[in-house]
Parts: C-alpha cells; sequence; structure tokens
C-alpha cells in the first residue's frame, strides 16, 4: 500500500463566498503580466508561495456546527487521516469553530503556517502520513 503525506488547515470562515476567493486560483493570474506581487490565489499568498498545482489539493466548507466525521468523512482517504486530524484538533483547543478544510500534498507547500487576521482564521495543523 502506498503512503501519502499531506499537509492539513482547519479553519474558520464568514462564509463559503470567502472561503472559496480565499483558495481558488485567481483567474487574473494567467491573464496578467506577471508580476512580484502576484499570487495564483489569496491561500498561495498567505503562504508565501507564488504557484502551485492545485491538482495536489483538496479543499471545502462545511456547516461548523456538524461534527469532525460528518463535515469531513467525504473527502479523499478520510477514513485514514480523520482519527490522527481528530486528535490533533483535540491537542490544538482552537478558540473558533472550525468550518473549513484545505489539505496538499506535502511538496506543494514548503513552509506551511497558520493565518489569522479579522475575516478569517486559518490553522496549520500539521503533517499527516496515511494509506491510498
Amino acid at each position: 500500500m502506498e503512503k501519502e503525506i499531506s499537509h492539513f488547515w482547519l479553519g474558520y470562515f464568514k462564509n463559503e463566498e470567502d472561503f472559496y476567493a480565499f483558495v481558488e486560483e485567481d483567474e487574473n493570474y494567467y491573464i496578467e503580466e506577471e508580476t512580484e506581487d502576484q499570487y495564483v490565489s489569496k491561500f498561495a499568498e498567505s503562504q508565501n508561495i507564488k504557484w502551485f498545482d492545485d491538482d495536489f489539493m483538496e479543499y471545502g466548507f462545511e456547516e461548523a456546527t456538524l461534527g469532525i466525521y460528518e463535515k469531513f468523512s467525504e473527502y479523499s482517504y478520510a477514513d485514514e487521516w480523520l482519527p490522527v486530524l481528530e486528535r490533533k484538533l483535540n491537542e490544538l483547543s482552537l478558540d473558533t469553530p472550525v468550518n473549513a478544510i484545505i489539505f496538499t500534498s506535502r511538496f506543494v507547500i514548503p513552509n506551511p503556517v497558520s493565518v489569522e487576521n479579522d475575516e478569517f482564521s486559518l490553522h496549520y495543523v500539521g503533517e499527516i502520513e496515511y494509506d491510498i
């Protein structure tokens, strides 16, 4: 069985539109002339990386009141990584609810970080290794 190692972030966004505006690619990135302050997405900017292949990323916005298994069990290989994610989430003792998840293959984001401002909070949970 093959192994995958992914970076995981859990977060809270005010609404679904804000989340997808943060995580999805900016179409202008491919149209405009490249500049030093241009990033493929707000998520990429938050991680200080200009571009990455979003084929190695999965993300979603879910109802904050649901339990972690109800929220995230439909994601790829969730049965493999959800128990570890739940343990890590409990260790974090977040003071905000969770309604968003982002995970990427380990090689996509070289220096993952948490990001928090008035609009949202995105907590880097760490790496999880799981079977695929």
